[in-house]
């Protein structure tokens, strides 16, 4: 493993201190309203003037406390540490067929049953300030049924839904963060977002807002009518981020907001829909795979879609939605491409990975990560750098499902 912790990585920490991306308002708010050295144990002496923000059983640090979470086809898992170079065995899963994360869990399936992997870090954004938090990694346990999946997360819910059977849980964040799977509703739903105390679900080809419980609320949508929802086509696709959730649609895609409104965002005539969106966790702006044509840019704040043509087709894309309007990709060739959408440039690597199969990506504010099943590699991309390589990570073994935790 090519790593060198002391120097990149050391400088970026550095940077985020001196207040790259905004966080130096964030820090300096925590330290003074919220505790950032550690929070007390439950059972503690202090557990009766806990701060705010606290989590018990956690340690609060002062920057993202990042790791590679990793599945092998065997069932081996294995979270490495971004920060310290450091690799960690945890308990061994069923077979992984299907895979998704919401930034702390790893949720994988197979045919037959779906697991949670607690990756241990996460960060919790209260606005201002922002939280970040490290306990101990472990396997939660299983739910009954199998099948593709996605997870999605908010501070008191997660949602994990199963698509093509149409079938969706919530489960108590608090109680999942604890070892616990703690279900709380039981849907038929093919996607399930959690936005702030509603749950956002699809019912056939409708989408509706409804309350923790599963309910349909009282909240009134662009159609005027509390109970209506908004018409969706064969919707696929699913993300919450910070100006509101999404559901994709084959000709555009419904956004709620957090009061409960739902507008539509349509999409030219005879576009390549996206069937799923990627972005940095809490960011306003997600992409998604236009066909073979390149991808969709889709500014839930605007409510704007944007095409961006690619040389190649993409195998997939994440939206990093910084400054300079970064878009990580993969393409057709296994190479990663960085489009720097403010300007049009664009950047490539040599091939990394198998083109022709599913690329495992992720990123975070600073750097993407990519993976090939094939091998037992993690290659970290800087992005902001014309897609230069920083480094190479060895893991022990080949991925098949992977998450960047600590997000």
């Amino acid at each position: 493993m090519n790593h060198d912790p002391t120097t990149d990585r050391a400088r970026r920490r550095l940077r985020r201190r001196l207040g790259a991306l905004g966080l130096t308002t964030g820090l300096a708010l925590t330290a003074t309203a919220c505790s950032t050295t550690s929070a007390p144990q439950a059972d503690g002496p202090s557990a009766t003037t806990a701060p705010h923000g606290y989590v018990a059983g956690a340690t609060e640090s002062q920057e993202p406390q990042l790791g590679l979470l990793a599945v092998a086809a065997t069932g081996e898992t294995a979270l490495h540490d971004l920060l310290t170079g450091e690799t960690t065995d945890l308990d061994r899963v069923d077979a992984a067929e299907h895979a998704a994360t919401d930034g702390r869990f790893l949720v994988t399936s197979d045919g037959e049953r779906t697991t949670v992997v607690d990756g241990g870090s996460w960060t919790v954004d209260h606005g201002d300030h922002t939280h970040y938090y490290a306990a101990e990694p472990r396997v939660v346990g299983t739910l009954e049924g199998g099948g593709p999946v996605q997870v999605h997360s908010s501070e008191t819910m997660t949602t994990i839904a199963w698509p093509e059977r149409g079938e969706a849980v919530v489960l108590d964040r608090a109680a999942l963060g604890r070892g616990e799977l703690d279900e709380t509703a039981r849907l038929d739903a093919s996607v399930l977002l959690p936005l702030g105390e509603h749950l956002v679900a699809t019912e056939g080809d409708t989408v509706r807002v409804l309350d923790t419980d599963g309910e349909p609320t009282g909240s009134t949508g662009s159609t005027g009518s509390t109970s209506a929802g908004q018409a969706c086509t064969d919707p696929a696709g699913g993300i919450v981020t910070r100006a509101g959730a999404v559901v994709g649609c084959a000709d555009g895609a419904v956004v709620v907001d957090e009061a409960g409104g739902n507008s539509f965002v349509a999409l030219p005539d005879d576009a390549e829909r996206p069937t799923d969106f990627a972005a940095r966790a809490g960011r306003p702006t997600v992409a998604g795979v236009a066909g073979d044509t390149g991808f969709w840019l889709l500014d839930v704040r605007e409510r704007a879609w944007q095409h961006v043509a690619t040389e190649r087709p993409l195998r997939a894309v994440v939206a990093v939605d910084d400054q300079d309007e970064h878009v990580v990709a993969v393409d057709d060739a296994g190479r990663v491409v960085v489009v720097t959408a403010s300007t049009g440039k664009v950047a490539t690597t040599d091939p990394l990975v198998d083109g022709d199969r599913a690329p495992l990506l992720q990123l975070d504010a600073q750097r993407a990560y990519v993976a090939d099943p094939s091998g037992d590699v993690v290659h970290e991309i800087d992005f902001a750098d014309g897609a230069r390589v920083a480094r190479t990570i060895e893991l022990p073994f080949a991925p098949v499902a992977f998450a960047e935790v600590g997000l």
